[in-house]
């Protein structure tokens, strides 16, 4: 399928630039709004009272500041978001049923909605104030070895099912064991490590009979 992408003035417009220009132009619709209120104010103003519509124009002052201060606030929140894009976070979130659950993975990409900034972690979406933790590289890659093993761990036959054929496999797992540095290996779940011994052992009694 083709990408449609607008143009406007010779130059691209991302989505981002798009959701910009719209939060610009009702930025600028409830300002021409206030200013055609306090112009409409001044022109049937009470002549022996002309000094109230001094509350207008103090307000159109507090208006314009809490709307400077409304767009940095949006430009922080965009940068923070910005952020976790790339980066191994913990979620804590809740399931379909109500029940409380962690996602953990690596963030892709950051998407804005209407009640804020959402991350996309293995292929769902969470809003960010639902990330509880934020790991280091180094954490990731070790959460990604951990998994590499423990994955391989389950794919071996099971005890009663073993045979001789099955050394070779039984092997290449412990190989990938050993190369785990002694962070990684903290990670690794005791019962997938006893179950890969546990079948070591049986290869050698095997062998011996």
């Amino acid at each position: 399928m083709a990408l449609i992408q607008e143009i406007k003035d010779g130059k691209v417009v991302t989505d981002q630039l798009a959701n910009n220009k719209k939060e610009e132009t009702k930025n600028n619709f409830d300002k021409d709004m206030f200013l055609q209120l306090l112009v409409a104010e001044m022109k049937y103003q009470d002549p022996l009272e002309p000094t109230t519509n001094t509350e207008y124009v103090s307000e159109l002052a507090n208006f314009s500041q809490i709307e400077a201060t409304q767009n940095v606030q949006s430009k922080m929140d965009e940068m923070t978001a910005s952020n976790y894009v790339g980066k191994y976070v913990i979620i804590n979130t809740t399931d379909s049923q109500g029940n409380q659950q962690y996602v953990s993975g690596k963030v892709d990409f950051l998407e804005k909605k209407d009640d804020g900034y959402y991350v996309s972690v293995n292929d769902g979406l969470y809003n960010i104030d639902k990330i509880e933790t934020v790991a280091d590289e180094r954490y990731y890659t070790a959460m990604l070895t951990t998994k590499s093993f423990e994955d391989a761990v389950a794919k071996l036959p099971t005890l009663q099912a073993l045979t001789l054929q099955d050394e070779e496999k039984v092997n290449a797992v412990r190989k990938l064991y050993d190369s785990m540095d002694e962070y990684q290996k903290q990670f690794i779940n005791k019962e997938s490590y006893d179950t890969l011994e546990s079948l070591e052992k049986r290869i050698s009694s095997l062998k011996e009979s």
